[in-house]
């Protein structure tokens, strides 16, 4: 019997009625609603008489047998099922197997200004009308105009769009029919001034959610990159009025991805012109539609208010969207089941072009702090035992596989991947799957013959395992040397509950000696494959200082070297060559003194640990962001089995914070005022906002450490560094320091940043991002306050996440019984309004289960509250997700 825990499963998701070959489609924008025609030219695979389309929340005008694109063809009798989204066309005669045919739709669609799917209302420049953009991802299209909402249903295009002629772009996929539209512009209507129209040829097959039509007010900033060949592509950045300036940096990151890409993956894009386009509202960071790619402005353009992670997450989302032509639109996913394989790749691919332009040390370390996101990285939601598979058992609305899962686990799923075979097989399985799976479709086993064809190698155990589990490896290693033979082994234990069968992971390590230089021959990439594995070196002259295992955190999952006592974890993290080692270390001794203090919170601090940040301080032959990650203390430990202690957990982070401060306050001070991030040249002499993140980074982490004393003197620090400041990031690090303090001005800056920073997209999304850190007894307060400002639009998902989502994870507020009722009644206000967002948000409660008997009563309560106010029918992913904890319990 089928699994009706899910509204959607595989066995859904049968094979299509038709080959689809064309669409012609006519779109005109009509005040508040777009009227759309559209012929669907298709053979039919089998016999029938009545054909089903997906059509959600359309007025269906007519629907008609035609000959062709120019026929208005036959009136037919239709059934529109609305409740299901479905559209039944009665064809008047039974079609065979193999014939051609064409069906014309005409329907009107009705843009919202919060549903962002389909075609919906973006923010409208002054003075211009109404900005319309479309989302397609996943079931988008079917609000447009009826379709076979199917990643399978790829088939090229002819898109023409008729406006407003006030608007300066009106845009879709392909090139720009030259014949119809001769300077690559609008032309008047044929007997009306008042509109415009354009026609797109697009000749690459292309599945339904990659279309994107959009007409809007923009500037363009455009240029040109030209590979090797010879050949040129153009590039366009469209951005809003009087913003040109602010996408020369993107335009800079999207030529070098370009030529990227083509170096390192082989591949070059096919298009006469390659766009860009801002868009002020959506609940995801960028989509990839087939030469037009659509990015959040947030993350579009390079302003003064951009924060230095955002500009290493325009860095990855514009290579990620461009890689999307080749993995993704080219090569698309079978059916959204195997939605991983478009994202897991091209995470990974961004993943190398970001390393090789930053220290890839510092940008491992950051991805590993994704993968430990205590809301939403995937160990967090795999700890909670609701989600984990990378191949879904099924899903209630498709936006529930746009996680951590898919874009987090699933990418280590690849490089790890790539660790087993090795670079260059791996290099030969991905040409073989982008070859021969060009302008079609692919699903995951599919994907895993590749690389097994040219390997040699069975993956059936890596794939089944990693793909099709709930939970990951937990992995224990037990090391010795013998003097007397001198051999070194490496005892290596993975927890196998019963019935499972262990994972095959890949452990890259190495002996180093007590000068910090690996052994020679040493360095390996070892496949535990078994429950139990034995590592044996021979011929080791003398005792290695320690063994580095699970380098640059080679496997997903946790690693615990068990007989590792604290002198040898300081000597890792003082010698290790492995820098991402080198924190693991530090780390792990770190915890050791969290724990310590979640069972006592009296407990004496170890003045050995204290000493050796003392060390880091002074050593200036650290690179700032390495020194950053050492002196930075997380909240989150590194023993999952203590995660769901928020309380004790800040309470812990603090003490160990007020130890650092007490112990080595003046060096702290020295460090921050030494370090000029004012004079923007970083640490490598640069001169541009990229050149200085690292020092940021560090001075920044500094200011935490300074200002967790909240004295006068770390409030004057604090106030200087905000109006000394540059930078956005700089300013925000200010600002949230001084938020968390007994500062006397504390609301008077903060009402200060407001003024200077709401006119701006980014600069207010920051100073919310600021509110809902705070912890003072006022924050709850102050999270009302600009709610109520008129102008706040909780519609907008940049703001809305912004004032909403760092309450999640401020663990000081949001496990009070005031902060429990706050995320309570901002899920039932959310939830109808942006799920994407709610659902996140509800992730606060994801381990409900696991919480201390008094917390895990009240949270309970709220969970019962939220699943009896919040539609399972408009809602039904935050119904579901909050009804699922509560089976859990």
């Amino acid at each position: 019997m089928a699994d009706r825990r899910y509204k959607y499963i595989r066995e859904d998701f049968g094979e299509l009625p038709v080959k689809l070959h064309h669409l012609t489609i006519y779109l005109n924008f009509a005040g508040d609603q777009v009227e759309a025609t559209n012929c669907l030219e298709m053979t039919a695979l089998q016999n029938f008489r009545t054909l089903r389309l997906d059509a959600n929340g359309l007025d269906i005008i007519s629907v008609a047998w035609c000959t062709g694109p120019t026929d208005k063809g036959s009136p037919l009798s239709y059934e529109y099922v609305r409740d299901n989204n479905r559209l039944f066309v009665d064809l008047a005669r039974d079609i065979k197997a193999g014939e051609r045919f064409f069906l014309r739709t005409f329907t009107h669609c009705f843009p919202s200004d919060h549903i962002l799917e389909g075609i919906y209302k973006d923010t409208t420049p002054a003075g211009a009308p109404q900005q319309y953009i479309s989302q397609c991802q996943q079931w988008g299209f079917q609000r447009i105009m009826p379709i076979f909402d199917d990643c399978r249903a790829k088939c090229t295009m002819t898109t023409t769009i008729e406006a407003d002629s006030a608007y300066t772009h009106l845009i879709s996929n392909g090139n720009i029919d030259r014949r119809l539209n001769p300077d690559g512009r609008p032309v008047h209507k044929a007997g009306d001034a008042k509109r415009q129209v354009i026609t797109y040829e697009n000749p690459i097959p292309m599945a339904p959610y990659l279309f994107l039509v959009g007409a809007g007010t923009w500037e363009t900033l455009e240029e040109t990159v030209t590979y090797e060949s010879g050949r040129t592509v153009t590039l366009e950045y469209l951005v809003p009025p009087g913003c040109r300036n602010d996408a020369r940096i993107p335009m800079d990151i999207l030529k070098e991805s370009l030529l990227w890409i083509e170096k390192t993956q082989g591949y070059a894009y096919t298009g006469d012109t390659y766009r860009t386009i801002c868009m002020n509202k959506s609940n995801f960071g960028g989509m990839e539609n087939v030469g037009n790619t659509t990015i959040v402005t947030d993350a579009a353009l390079i302003t003064q208010h951009t924060l230095d992670l955002t500009l290493l997450y325009a860095h990855a989302i514009i290579v990620h969207e461009f890689e999307h032509n080749q993995c993704g639109s080219e090569t698309t996913m079978d059916t959204p089941f195997d939605v991983w394989l478009n994202e897991a790749y091209t995470v990974d691919v961004e993943r190398q072009f970001v390393a090789s332009l930053f220290d890839p040390s510092f940008i491992r370390l950051n991805q590993v702090d994704g993968i430990r996101n205590p809301l939403l990285g995937p160990l967090a939601i795999e700890d909670a035992g609701h989600a984990g598979r990378i191949v879904r058992e099924g899903f209630n609305d498709p936006d529930e596989l746009i996680d951590g899962v898919t874009y987090v686990k699933a990418a280590e799923v690849i490089r790890m991947l790539r660790l087993i075979l090795g670079s260059e097989k791996f290099q030969a399985g991905k040409d073989l799957y982008f070859s021969r799976y060009r302008n079609n479709n692919a699903d995951t086993d599919q994907f895993f013959a590749c690389f097994e064809e040219v390997s040699g190698i069975s993956l059936e155990q890596f794939k089944r395992e990693w793909l099709y589990r709930i939970g990951y490896p937990k992995v224990f290693a037990t090391t010795g040397y013998d003097h007397h033979t001198k051999r070194y082994h490496i005892h290596l234990r993975q927890e196998v509950s019963a019935g499972q069968t262990p994972f095959h992971l890949p452990v890259e390590l190495a002996l180093v000696d007590k000068n910090g230089k690996d052994i020679e021959g040493t360095h390996q990439v070892f496949q535990l494959r078994e429950a139990e594995a034995e590592l044996t070196f021979d011929d080791i002259p003398a005792a290695p200082g320690f063994a580095s295992m699970n380098r640059d955190y080679s496997f997903y999952g946790t690693f615990i070297d068990t007989n590792a006592g604290p002198e040898a974890r300081a000597l890792q993290a003082r010698l290790d060559p492995n820098f991402y080692n080198r924190v693991d270390a530090i780390r792990q001794l770190t915890d050791r003194e969290r724990i310590k203090l979640l069972h006592d919170p009296e407990a004496q601090i170890d003045s050995a640990w204290l000493d050796l940040f003392g060390e880091i301080i002074a050593d200036d032959d650290l690179s700032y962001s390495l020194k950053s990650y050492f002196l930075r203390i997380d909240e989150q430990p590194m023993d999952r089995n203590y995660s769901r202690w928020y309380q004790e957990l800040v309470v812990a982070k603090e003490s160990l914070m007020k130890a650092i401060n007490r112990r080595w306050r003046s060096r702290l001070k020295e460090q921050f005022h030494r370090l000029d991030t004012y004079s923007f040249q970083g640490s490598s002499g640069g001169q541009t906002q990229k050149d200085g993140i690292e020092d940021r980074m560090l001075k920044n982490t500094l200011l935490e450490l300074i200002a967790i004393e909240d004295s006068e003197e770390s409030h004057k620090i604090a106030l200087d560094h905000f109006y000394a400041a540059t930078t956005a990031t700089d300013r925000v690090a200010a600002l949230h320091a001084l938020n968390r303090s007994s500062a006397a001005s504390r609301r008077s800056v903060l009402e200060e940043a407001y003024s200077s920073w709401n006119a701006d997209l980014s600069g207010y999304a920051n100073y919310l991002r600021v509110v809902a850190g705070g912890t003072c007894s006022d924050v709850f307060d102050m999270i009302e306050t600009e709610k109520n400002r008129p102008g706040f639009d909780i519609k907008q998902p940049t703001w809305s996440r912004a004032l909403f989502l760092p309450m999640a994870t401020n663990n000081k507020m949001v496990w009070t019984d005031q902060g429990i009722r706050w995320m309570t009644d901002t899920v039932i206000e959310l939830a109808p309004i942006n799920a994407t967002t709610t659902s996140r948000l509800l992730n606060t409660f994801q381990h409900v289960k696991n919480l201390k008997p008094a917390l895990r009563e009240k949270v309970t309560a709220a969970l019962e509250l939220i699943v009896q106010n919040v539609s399972e029918e408009s809602s039904p992913s935050v119904y579901g997700q909050a009804h699922g904890y509560l089976q859990k319990i």
